[in-house]
């Protein structure tokens, strides 16, 4: 007896072949319903053979695979789909991935370099040399050659390597005068540097020399004056001191004097409101000596421009727009400090005194404006 694969009933052997087929004992091939000989090797087919089970379909087998290895550092994945198939993983290495005993590779650092006088820059605003303002527009970033440090001074100076090369003034814009001597004069009429049509200058104005390695200017008490161009520094301001912005000559007075005490009745004279706070006194002085306006103004900060300023000079061509300030402290000392203008901001040298000179100062004598240049 058998079970009916339709309903599970039970039902004789018979019937089943007779539904199913048979299946031969000698070779094991499968015959149709009701065959009496095999169709595969020709025996005879025993009716109580046993039914044929009907199989799945065919499933081929998955091959064995072997898991992909990681792809390495930096490779891209690419993975490609067969047809038919079930998606197969590829990867293309397309970076060489340094071996771990390679060396460290060093980064070059890189610096800043000014593109006036090509100067290595620090991270402050203005360049050390010359006063050119730094920023993202103009400024030349490099890479410093290996075993070149930043700490290494300038070498000593000797007489023939500087020399003053004419910014703006009576002469030849461009002009190169050379400080051949270990000691070279200049002004209107006496010395080596000579400017005979500047009316400002006097015959001997200052003196170029050569000490101890390095290049100095020295003031001859000229009426007029010796002025150093600003190097991004803020410098002290004493009563009495003289500074020059664009082309206009001013000097600070001093701070703004307490009102004298008010008449035995109590009645306070009339005049302009007082600045709150500590305040002082700008003075502008006119060609030939002459004194001109007067600003009084109160601190903290006093700026000093074209337009917009706290003290406002006009439509001079060589002044900036906001070109210098005076910050003023509670005490009421000042201090000068140059905003970033196109043509800088320039401090008296006392009379008879003597300053240092580096690649890239700027002197002003009378309407001369000379560059301090090393070969």
């Amino acid at each position: 007896m058998g079970t009916c694969p339709a309903c599970g009933a039970p039902a004789e052997l018979g019937r089943l072949t007779g539904i199913l087929g048979v299946v031969c004992r000698s070779c094991d091939a499968y015959n149709d319903p009701g065959a009496k000989k095999c169709a595969a090797c020709g025996k005879p087919l025993e009716a109580g053979a046993p039914a044929a089970t009907p199989s799945p379909s065919p499933v081929p087998a998955r091959p064995a695979t072997t898991p992909a290895s990681p792809p390495e550092t930096g490779a891209p994945l690419l993975r490609a789909f067969p047809k038919g198939g079930a998606p197969a993983t590829r990867y293309v290495p397309s970076v060489k991935v340094p071996s771990p005993d390679a060396p460290a590779h060093t980064p070059i650092p890189l610096v800043i370099r000014c593109p006036r006088c090509g100067e290595e820059a620090g991270m402050g605003q203005f360049c050390a040399r010359c006063g050119q303002p730094l920023g993202a527009r103009g400024t030349q970033v490099f890479a410093r050659p290996p075993g070149a440090g930043s700490g290494q001074g300038p070498a000593a100076l000797e007489p023939g390597r500087a020399r003053l090369v004419l910014e703006r003034g009576e002469g030849d814009d461009g002009a190169v005068y050379r400080l051949n001597a270990a000691s070279v004069e200049a002004g209107r009429t006496k010395g080596a540097v000579l400017f005979p049509d500047d009316p400002c200058l006097a015959p001997h104005h200052a003196t170029f020399s050569y000490r101890d390695g390095a290049l100095h200017v020295r003031d001859e008490g000229a009426p007029g004056g010796t002025y150093l161009r600003l190097r991004g520094l803020t410098v002290p301001l004493r009563p009495g001191d003289a500074f020059v912005v664009g082309d206009r000559l001013l000097r600070l007075a001093g701070p703004l004097p307490d009102p004298p005490a008010p008449p035995p009745d109590g009645t306070r004279r009339l005049g302009a409101p007082r600045p709150p706070g500590p305040a002082v006194v700008v003075e502008e002085w006119l060609e030939g000596g002459v004194a001109g306006r007067v600003f009084v103004r109160g601190g903290p900060s006093v700026t000093i421009g074209r337009t917009g300023c706290a003290i406002n000079l006009d439509d001079d061509p060589l002044l900036s727009q906001a070109h210098a300030e005076l910050l003023v402290d509670a005490g009421g000392a000042v201090r000068l400090k140059d905003l970033g203008s196109s043509n800088g901001t320039f401090i008296r040298i006392p009379a008879h005194a003597e300053r240092e000179l580096r690649e890239g100062d700027v002197v002003r004598m009378g309407r001369e404006v000379l560059r301090v240049a090393v070969a």
